[in-house]
């Protein structure tokens, strides 16, 4: 009993370190050497691959009965020709007889001549070679017979000639070759009984393998099935039952396989996800009694970041949101702020992190921005200064965006702090979908404590909004929207392809429409913050959008 539990110990050990693809290997290998090898033994078993293998000779029984036949009967007629030659009297009837005879003789020698070859067929039957060879002797002297008895007949010797005809040396020669014919005879037909019993009993035992190898067949099928239902399904059974009572909300019992490795690896990484979920819980639970505490505070920061109203400008029109990704607070803001010179700027930041300490830092720096734009309206140096929020927070960046926007020419002056390019869309006339007709390339790096003080870090490009276009600048939440546990992100394309869809591509419908899809990519819960500023140029009249206390916005009458 104690050697057997070692074994199944070493046994259960040996499992449970061998992986997945190692014991398919080996059983995939196990069962094509079966195969092969039943392969095998069905091929050299087959009696008729035996039987083509294992001929003694070239020339088989069949064919030579055939050519004895053959020589049998051209000796019959040749004997027969001979005799009516040599007895015939009249002239016309002994020139006739004389070319029938030429032609048996040489009908005779063609049949002779395989016959002569087959004697000379080592690996054909002894016996068979030794009666064949006393009848070619036969009728080798029944033939210098006959020829005899054909000179006498043209040397026109009657007295010669008729002592041989009562002596008959060809008629007994003749004789002699068709008695030796008999022996021959039934010796190939006793070849023929032999090898066909040998096939039948061959056959036999072909039969018998063949069930022998359709059993086993049969039995590699249910083992195939069975290893494949101990190693594969009945892991991911039990694993699927444990993954199925943690997503009904049992948290509480571990989730643990022991198995192949990749299964017992799949346990293990779900076991860290339920554990890292009662931990994520914990912590929403102190974060929702944090906020509770310290609502004042939130609702001061939230109002700090509140843009301001949207410009009236003739000929423009706008619309704005913005939805944080955890309760009121969000590290992304926005923000349209008129300028000294007629022009106006379009700011949209988003500042890593989400939260209190997120949203300080975006305070701090929306207040620089606002600062450097109204001593100098121009975007690379009002970034430059903006980066300096970041001298005490090496651990946070921001992406940020400036555009200066000319009302009168639809000149955009705009510098981009590697925030995800603002783009301007029109509707494509032919296909009736949106396009876009120019992207706002990043022109510097983030700003970060890493770019304080150099100069040139940020450039200024300008370019310009044609009548009926739609600037639209937006964070990162937008694009990379995806639902949870789900790799697939939303992208430009998908919101293009949403826009698509609108009868008419107005700033306020496209900024719900984006704003709809992304909530509904993402399974109706955002992982980021996400903000959205439209403008276009066009003959449509603008209203002012404040921020509505669910995030987005609603037109101010």
């Amino acid at each position: 009993m104690g050697r057997l539990s070692s074994a199944a110990t070493a046994w259960h050990r040996l499992m449970t370190r061998t992986t997945l693809q190692r014991r398919v290997s080996v059983m995939g290998v196990t069962f094509l050497s079966i195969v092969l090898v039943l392969t095998i033994v069905l091929i050299v078993t087959n009696p008729w691959v035996r039987t083509s293998s294992t001929v003694p000779s070239e020339r088989t029984n069949v064919q030579l009965t055939a050519e004895i036949d053959d020589f049998g009967g051209a000796v019959v007629r040749a004997q027969s020709t001979h005799q009516l030659y040599i007895t015939a009297s009249d002239v016309d009837r002994l020139t006739a007889e004389k070319a029938a005879r030429a032609e048996a003789m040489q009908a005779y020698e063609e049949a002779r001549t395989p016959l002569v070859a087959a004697t000379q067929d080592k690996e054909l039957d002894a016996t068979v070679r030794q009666r064949l060879a006393r009848v070619l002797d036969d009728a080798a002297y029944w033939r210098q017979a006959a020829d005899y008895q054909a000179g006498l007949k043209e040397g026109q010797d009657p007295a010669a000639l008729s002592r041989s005809i009562l002596d008959d040396p060809s008629a007994r020669a003749f004789l002699a070759v068709y008695q030796d014919l008999g022996p021959l005879n039934e010796r190939l037909r006793q070849i023929d009984d032999e090898t066909r019993d040998d096939l039948v009993e061959q056959r036999d035992q072909f039969r018998y393998v063949q069930l022998v190898v359709a059993g086993i067949a049969l039995l590699l099928v249910p083992t195939v099935l069975y290893l494949v239902r101990r190693w594969v399904v009945r892991p991911l059974g039990s694993l699927s039952e444990q993954l199925l009572r943690v997503g009904s909300g049992d948290l509480q019992t571990p989730v643990s396989l022991p198995g192949p490795p990749e299964l017992a690896a799949v346990a293990a990484s779900a076991e860290t996800m339920r554990r890292r979920i009662l931990d994520e819980l914990a912590e929403a639970v102190s974060a929702r009694e944090a906020l509770q505490q310290g609502q004042p505070l939130v609702a001061e920061v939230r109002d700090q970041l509140t843009a301001h109203d949207l410009p009236v400008v003739p000929g423009w029109s706008s619309a704005a949101a913005l939805r944080p990704a955890e309760g009121l607070l969000a590290g992304d803001w926005y923000d349209v702020l008129p300028l000294a010179d007629g022009r106006f700027a379009v700011v949209v930041a988003d500042v890593s992190g989400h939260g209190a300490r997120a949203g300080i830092v975006a305070i701090q720096l929306k207040r620089l921005l606002e600062a450097a734009l109204h001593l100098a309206p121009e975007p690379d140096l009002a970034l430059a200064m903006a980066a300096r929020v970041f001298a005490d927070e090496a651990e946070r960046f921001a992406s940020c965006v400036v555009v200066v926007v000319d009302p009168d020419s639809g000149t955009i002056t705009y510098a981009n702090a590697g925030h995800p390019p603002p783009v301007v869309l029109r509707t494509a006339e032919d296909s009736g979908g949106v396009r876009v007709v120019t992207e706002l390339e990043a022109t510097g790096p983030l700003l970060s404590w890493l770019h304080l003080d150099v100069p040139g870090s940020w450039q200024t490009r300008t370019t310009s909004l044609a009548p009926g276009s739609v600037l639209v600048v937006y964070t990162d939440g937008l694009t990379e929207a995806r639902a949870t546990g789900s790799t697939d992100e939303l992208g430009i394309g998908g919101v293009l392809q949403a826009l698509g869809r609108l009868p008419q591509l107005t700033p306020q419908a496209l900024v719900d429409e984006a704003l709809d899809v992304a909530r509904r990519f993402s399974g109706g819960r955002a992982r980021d913050d996400v903000t959205l500023v439209a403008l276009s140029r066009g003959a449509a009249t603008v209203h002012a959008v404040p921020v509505a206390r669910d995030g987005t916005q609603e037109p101010r009458s």
